[in-house]
């Protein structure tokens, strides 16, 4: 009795809220698709904020509130951890935006989605190399940044993977 009024009422809140993303989806007010996307984000709803994002984007792109939007867009994919999407749009936001503030939290975030995208040790290691080359560039480019130790670290664990992988290919020849 108990289990079957708490599912009821779970079902009546996801409800109620599909209901309402589905009001925000039809508004023609964008300016309130960009608040309720924003909202979406800091409730940390990042597949609502992004549906959102997405469409606002050629709405307001070239105005000053794109950069703003470009920026959660990215980071939307990041925290949904699809890591493919997330490191072409931090790449997209440092080509769109070289000058911002955040170029070189983007840039880091950049690299920092290929060291996600890395397999197990077994599997085929490109996305390994290809972090410990971001992140040796990350640190070429923002030498006085405060992420520097964090990108060391990150290299070091694939060069640790990098050398394991060696080990037991070895292994499995000899």
């Amino acid at each position: 009795m108990m289990k079957s009024v708490l599912v009821l009422i779970l079902l009546v809140i996801v409800s109620g809220c599909s209901r309402q993303f589905n009001k925000v989806l039809k508004s023609k007010d964008y300016n309130y698709k960009l608040k309720m996307a924003d909202k979406y984000y800091a409730n940390k709803q990042y597949r609502n904020a992004e549906e959102l994002y997405v469409e606002l984007f050629s709405v307001f792109k070239g105005t000053e509130k794109f950069e703003e939007l470009y920026y959660r867009y990215a980071y939307c994919s990041f925290y949904q951890k699809n890591y493919p999407d997330a490191e072409n749009l931090f790449k997209g936001f440092l080509e769109v935006f070289p000058n911002s503030n955040r170029a070189e939290e983007i840039a880091y975030m950049h690299a920092y989605s290929f060291y996600e995208q890395s397999p197990k040790v077994e599997l085929d290691q490109i996305n390994t190399t290809k972090a410990i080359g971001m992140m040796q560039s990350f640190i070429s480019t923002h030498p006085n940044s405060a992420k520097v130790k964090d990108a060391n670290e990150i290299i070091a664990k694939c060069r640790e993977k990098l050398e394991l992988k060696e080990y037991k290919t070895g292994q499995l020849y000899y």
